[in-house]
């Protein structure tokens, strides 16, 4: 005997090989690498764990490494003028946690994380990023100690900066707002709220430093004071890029304990998938001293249900429930009398006679029946016999 099976009735992908599980057992193996096929919940759910593929988590994750290897890059590299290396590494995790939700059409919508347009807005205003930082590095190589660049190569290039830097930075508010949303999927409401205010944060001061900083790089007459201001604004924007940076740290290990959470639950499904069944098939034991009615076999420690060891025949019929020893049962009984004490009886009172707490008021009348009932027989229920007491 087996519990019945449920099958998977859309297009759904193995969670670590792709392979295409529809109309598989839920419960069962993927045929093509064996894992275990994981029970989706409901449609109303909206969770990360219980919606999204482990394959599809593990890129988040990916994702989130690279994105981490690239702010770490940037800020050991950017005083060297080699931004550029760091911000590749940045790019490619944007672009891999900004990948779409796979079978949208059976999870939760989200007007920001299913809206194609969005993402593509995402990947082009952070492909900015090394676009700024080869501004960068041309800065540094035309500077001269002994005399200043050409205003015709230092201008262009100062503008490809400024432009560039600017759409890199405030393309980092959209970076924020759709990293949150990845955070609320995730169930992790207090990253969410930390990336929404961090964003501002470092479009605003980056702004401020990379127009600063544009500035200074065309050696014109106020140079000098952006300069010396740039360094105050680049400071502040550092403290929010470090919070920054620490939040993708916590994203990381968020998709790390969502895939911990889909391997156990997997695990727990086929857990109790097990148990079910063995309590199905293994209903019992015989601890009754019960014999063979054939060849008097002692068939204790026996399952119920099965056939005689000894000389074969079924024994079914002698054990159709499973049977508890009686020496063992009521083991823990209170034997004792119990002890019945009269209460103190009030009477019956009407509802308008209680108070809010549902006892009886201090001025109350209890209902008196006219006529005493009896202690064994028919109880007298007619008007005439039960009315109240005239005094």
């Amino acid at each position: 005997m087996s519990i019945s099976q449920s099958y998977i009735s859309d297009n759904r992908e193995c969670d670590r090989c792709g392979y295409n599980l529809q109309g598989l057992p839920i419960g069962g193996k993927c045929p093509e690498c064996g894992t275990s096929i994981r029970r989706r919940v409901l449609k109303s759910s909206g969770t990360m764990s219980g919606e999204a593929p482990t394959r599809f988590v593990h890129k988040l994750k990916f994702g989130f490494i690279l994105a981490t290897i690239g702010i770490i890059g940037s800020i050991i590299l950017a005083p060297m003028g080699l931004l550029f290396i760091g911000s590749l590494f940045w790019l490619a995790g944007v672009y891999l946690t900004t990948l779409p939700r796979p079978d949208r059409e059976n999870i939760v919508p989200d007007k920001t994380l299913d809206n194609d347009r969005y993402r593509l807005i995402v990947r082009l205003m952070n492909a900015c990023w090394p676009i700024y930082g080869l501004a960068i590095y041309a800065s540094i190589a035309i500077a001269s100690p002994t005399a200043p660049p050409s205003m015709l190569i230092s201008v262009p290039i100062a503008i490809i900066r400024v432009l560039s830097g600017t759409i890199a930075w405030i393309g980092l508010i959209p970076t924020c707002v759709y990293f949150a949303e990845l955070g609320y999927w995730a169930s992790h409401d207090n990253l969410a709220y930390r990336l929404r205010s961090t964003a501002w944060a470092m479009a605003v001061f980056g702004v401020i430093s990379v127009l600063l900083s544009g500035i200074a790089a065309m050696n014109i007459a106020p140079s000098a004071a952006a300069a010396f201001v740039n360094g105050y604004t680049s400071f502040l924007s550092t403290i929010a890029v470090a919070v920054f940076f620490f939040t993708v740290i916590q994203l990381t290990s968020v998709m790390r304990w969502v895939i911990k959470h889909q391997v156990l639950s997997s695990g727990s499904a086929d857990r109790v998938k097990e148990r079910i069944e063995r309590e199905i098939n293994t209903p019992g034991i015989i601890v009754t001293g019960l014999a063979c009615q054939f060849c008097k076999f002692n068939l204790d420690g026996l399952p119920h249900g099965g056939s005689c060891p000894n000389c074969g025949e079924s024994y079914a019929d002698l054990t159709p429930l499973p049977v508890l020893d009686p020496a063992k049962m009521n083991q823990n009984r209170n034997e004792e009398e119990i002890e019945v004490t009269d209460g103190d009886n009030r009477g019956i009172y009407f509802n308008e006679e209680l108070d809010a707490l549902g006892k009886p008021k201090a001025g109350g009348t209890p209902f008196v029946p006219k006529v005493d009932i009896p202690d064994e027989g028919d109880i007298p229920l007619s008007d005439d016999d039960f009315k109240l007491n005239e005094e």
